[in-house]
């Protein structure tokens, strides 16, 4: 793992971290000086304040103060995503989604009783119901597109927020359905053009060009392929690149964009390992756990952030990850893996599961 980058942790942070246990997400705020992981059996947000140090040498991470939010209405946080800078949203797959004010940890560190801002229902029209991901785009000043992941009623809501109203719901719809199956994790590219949705049971991400036509029927534009459980998802600023967390092995999959676009196929240029061998065993309590969860990218474009039960942070270097390339002959066994994985898991799920802890 030559990629991961040094980080210096404050004895408040590390406490926390080493509380959190299984962990589902990670997400910079806007400004990329928070950060925020879900802790998916604690019950708890915790946000940390992050800065971030390039020189010519080498980067560094200082992971420094901390607030954590606990709530009864938090129950297995699965999901989350920043508003702004002051409020982030919670995506539980026990509960519903709800946005909690985040306080600063610098004036306010320590553990806080929250109660929730707003509370996410979807109406009639778009009901929520086993949320597990995120994803939000402003629309203006004072309206948010807030996109859910159903996990076990396969679809994606669209809720337009208003701020002026402690980010009310003023628009709710499904807005994609069309061959999903559990999708996992979502995102938006940073300038608005495109959606990227984990769809678990099919070992695949959808990519959807973000346009008024988008509707329940559309069909994706573009599918990354040759991942196993596809989990966290991410553009680069430039959307050059997708990456692509699986949960099923060590990595996180790299995908470029090429010359055609985001269009048709796409197979990984890279499989950049993000945890180490033991570490990665000892989170194999079932054939679906043990690989990354959660990964987010600074606005900066500096650094990953990863996070899963037995690595609860960690920080990798983007422009390394993104520069180097797989060797043919491992993209060939990946591949191979993928195409088994699919047709097991489509005709015989029971010997699906028995024969994928032997594919790392």
């Amino acid at each position: 793992m030559s990629a991961r980058v040094d980080c210096i942790v404050s004895p408040s942070a590390r406490a926390v971290l080493a509380g959190l246990g299984r962990t589902e997400d990670v997400m910079f705020s806007p400004s990329g000086r928070r950060l925020a992981i879900a802790g998916y059996r604690a019950n708890r947000i915790a946000i940390f304040d992050v800065a971030i140090e390039v020189s010519a040498q080498a980067k560094k991470v200082v992971v420094g103060a901390v607030v954590e939010l606990e709530a009864s209405t938090l129950h297995k946080p699965h999901g989350l995503c920043f508003l702004d800078e002051d409020a982030v949203a919670v995506a539980n797959r026990d509960g519903g989604v709800q946005i909690y004010a985040a306080p600063s940890a610098r004036i306010e560190p320590g553990r806080h009783e929250a109660q929730p801002k707003q509370t996410i229902s979807g109406a009639a029209t778009a009901p929520i119901r086993t949320p597990g991901s995120l994803a939000s785009f402003p629309l203006g000043p004072d309206t948010i597109e807030l996109l859910v992941c159903h996990n076990y009623s396969h679809v994606v809501t669209r809720h337009v927020l208003d701020r002026r109203h402690d980010y009310a719901s003023v628009r709710d719809d499904v807005l994609l359905r069309r061959g999903l199956d559990v999708p996992d994790g979502i995102c938006i590219s940073p300038d608005g053009t495109w959606i990227a949705v984990s769809n678990h049971n099919t070992h695949e991400v959808l990519l959807y060009r973000r346009t008024p036509a988008l509707g329940p029927d559309a069909a994706p534009d573009a599918v990354l392929r040759n991942v196993i459980c596809p989990h966290g998802v991410r553009f680069t600023r430039d959307q050059q690149h997708v990456l692509v967390a699986d949960a099923h092995a060590r990595y996180v999959n790299v995908y470029e964009r090429g010359a055609a676009g985001w269009h048709g196929m796409h197979d990984p240029c890279r499989m950049a390992p993000v945890l180490d061998r033991a570490t990665y065993l000892q989170g194999r309590s079932n054939p679906e756990e043990g690989g990354p969860k959660g990964i987010a990218i600074d606005p900066g474009m500096n650094v990953l952030a990863c996070t899963t039960e037995f690595q609860t942070l960690a920080f990798f270097d983007l422009d390394e990850m993104l520069s180097r390339r797989a060797r043919p002959e491992n993209r060939l066994l990946r591949y191979v893996q993928w195409r088994l994985a699919k047709a097991i898991h489509r005709r015989r799920p029971a010997l699906y599961g028995w024969l994928r802890p032997m594919w790392r």
